[in-house]
Formats: structure tokens, sequence, C-alpha cells
């Protein structure tokens, strides 16, 4: 397991990475644009099976999460922009949006409950407002990035919210 600052850096350079990894599918054989495969937490889930990878995980968890809360939010849901299935050929308009958001969402649940368990809950509060920040600079230069913003700010504090000790 790789030391805070190792850990920490591994977080920020995946979650950066994490920002345009779904477009990936544009360059490799046998994936169309938006391909499942690339457009989910797939890769998330493969880091997981290595706790060394942790790190790793949460900050790909993280990046994945803002560029598919983007994709939520296209000019139109159809043709291109709607999501491929590996042999199953595309969802439908309603389905590709259910697809991009459950996985925003769970990329969103990855990294909180990572980076607490990596780094404990004052640093989750740290990590959440630089999670923020690094959303807000790659969802403003998207299209639909300021409502993506708004809807992934609305889950982080839900979810943060939801995960807080019960006061008596």
């Amino acid at each position: 397991m790789p030391g805070p600052v190792g850990g920490t850096g591994a977080l920020a350079l995946a979650a950066l990475a994490g920002l345009t990894f779904p477009d990936t599918d544009q360059f490799l054989p046998l994936l169309r644009h938006r391909s499942a495969v690339t457009h989910s937490m797939l890769i998330v889930l493969v880091c997981l099976a290595d706790r060394r990878l942790h790190p790793v995980a949460a900050g790909l968890a993280l990046g994945i999460g803002f560029h598919l809360a983007a994709d939520c939010f296209p000019v139109s849901m159809r043709g291109f922009a709607t999501v491929k299935m590996p042999f199953a050929g595309t969802l439908d308009t309603q389905n590709s949006y259910i697809w991009l958001a459950a996985n925003a969402v769970a990329g969103s649940y990855v990294f909180g409950m990572l980076v607490e368990r990596l780094y404990g809950p004052q640093m989750q509060i740290a990590a959440m407002v630089g999670a923020l920040l690094l959303g807000a600079t790659y969802l403003a230069g998207v299209p639909g990035g300021f409502r993506a913003l708004a809807v992934y700010a609305a889950i982080f504090w839900v979810g943060w919210r939801l995960h807080q000790p019960a006061v008596s």
C-alpha cells in the first residue's frame, strides 16, 4: 500500500486520467463511442481487486464519474450519444441516461468510500472539496457541464449526509 503522499499523488493523477478515460473507446478496435466498457466503472472494479491500487481506483472513480455526469447532458441522446453494449447493441435513450447516471453515482460512492477508508474522515472532507474543484474546472469546459456539476454536487452532498452518524 503506498504511503499517504504516494497514495494521494496516485489518486490525483488517476482522477485526471479518469476525466478522459471513457473516450478512449474512440481509439480502441472493436469499441464504438460511448461503449459501456469504457463508460462504466469496470476499470475501477479491476483496480479494486488489488488493495495497492485502491488510491488509483478512487481517482478513476472520481474522474470517470465526472465524465459520465457530463455525458448525461448531450445536445440530443440518440445515435452517437447513446451507450453501446458489447455484443448486445445500443441502449435506447432512457436506458442510456440510466446507465450513465448510475455509473456516475457509483463513481461518487466508490470515491468517497475509498478516500475515507484510505485516509480517514478528515481527509475525506478535504478530498470532497478538492473533487468539487476538479469537477468544476473540468465541467466548466464541456457542454452541459454546469448542469452536471449541480447534479454531481447534490449527489456528493446527499451521500455525505447519509453517511454521517446520527447525533443523539
